[in-house]
This record gives C-alpha cells, structure tokens and sequence, in this order.
C-alpha cells in the first residue's frame, strides 16, 4: 500500500496539459475569426500554371525550332518587346499601373487578415466565438435597458474594434446618454470580447415622431 504523503506531487503534466489545450483553443479561434484565403490562392495558382506552361510549350518550341499555326514564338516574343515603343506613353503607364494593381490585390490577399465580422469571448474551458450581429444586440439591449427606450430606438453596430449604438428617442425625450454608455461598457467588460473594443452611444438629434 503506497503512502500518499509521501509521494511527491506531479505538476508538469496538468501544465503542459494546459498548454496546449491554450493552444489548440488559440488556433480554433483564429481559424474562425478569420477568412479562408484558399479561393484567391487558387485563382494565383492557376495564373501561375497557365503563364509557365506557355513559357515551357514556346521554349520547346523555339528549341525544336516549329511552329503553331504557322507563328513563331520568337516572332511574337519580338512583337511584345517592339509594341511599346510603338504606343503612346500613357497607354504603357496605365498597362503598367493595372498590371501592378492586380500584384497588389493578390499580394494583399495573401498577406493581409480576411477578417470575419466575429469576436472571441474570454473562457477558460472553452474556445468561444460570437458573431458581431449578436454583440450588437447585447449592445443595443444594455443601450435600452439603461434608458428605457422602445425596441426599436436603439441600433448597434460592431466593428474590430468598436461598437456603435444610435439612439433614436421620440421627440421631445430627454435621453441620458452618459448611463448608456456606462451600460454598454459593462455588458461589454462581462463579455470580455477579444480584441477589446470601444464604446460610443449617440443620440440623434432629431427625435421619432411616433404614431
């Protein structure tokens, strides 16, 4: 029979336990929060295969010295070369300009976050992830709750970093806009949305007339 007090305790696996569940929570969050960038890769991939595959069937050409339809590969090499000497300068620049756009959307579809329009939720258990339409309605309930408006005359919307409630009072209500915004920060602290986000309530100046 194994006496337990003297059995040292044993720490590392609980942590390491730990780790990487924080871990594979992380990359779950990630995955959901952000767009897949799998369609622009494919679209950069095909353009790739079709620019080298015709570069591979023209130097084959050239080194078996054929034809296709009766056109050289040279010929036409020594075309595309010849042309913009042939073309107005601000024909080239635009070539040029639309050429380097196109680079610039591919380059920034492969570097730059596709974000979705979600946040994460702080939880030690879990890996939580809410939809910014929903947060805008906790929002925008809180924004309610603390002013005593109708169902409709408050509207939230949520950005990465942000949230907006527009409060729509009836004319001639006096609305405290001051204990919506302390109401929308707290709602905001317990949902504890990653990343953070800043609150800002308005009032429109012109009130609902209701009938």
């Amino acid at each position: 029979m194994t006496d337990l007090s003297t059995t040292p305790p044993t720490t590392a696996a609980p942590s390491s336990t730990g780790r990487t569940h924080d871990r594979v929570y992380r990359r779950i969050v990630r995955r959901e929060t952000n767009a897949s960038r799998s369609g622009a890769v494919v679209v950069a991939m095909l353009v790739a295969l079709v620019v080298a595959a015709a570069a591979v069937f023209a130097a084959v050409l050239v080194l078996l010295d054929q034809r296709v339809l009766g056109i050289d590969p040279r010929d036409v090499v020594d075309t595309a070369a010849r042309a913009p000497r042939g073309l107005d300068a601000t024909i080239v620049i635009g070539i040029g300009a639309v050429v380097a756009l196109v680079g610039l959307v591919f380059l920034g579809q492969g570097l730059l976050p596709q974000r979705r329009p979600r946040h994460a939720m702080s939880s030690v258990r879990l890996a939580v992830v809410v939809d910014d339409e929903v947060l805008a309605s906790a929002a925008a309930r809180a924004a309610r709750s603390a002013t005593r408006l109708g169902p409709d005359a408050a509207v939230g919307t949520v950005g990465r970093r942000t949230v907006d409630v527009v409060l729509r009072p009836a004319a001639g209500v006096d609305v405290p806009a001051v204990a919506a915004t302390e109401a929308v920060e707290s709602e905001f602290v317990a949902i504890d949305a990653q990343p953070s986000v800043t609150v800002r309530v308005r009032v429109q100046p012109t009130g609902r007339v209701d009938g």
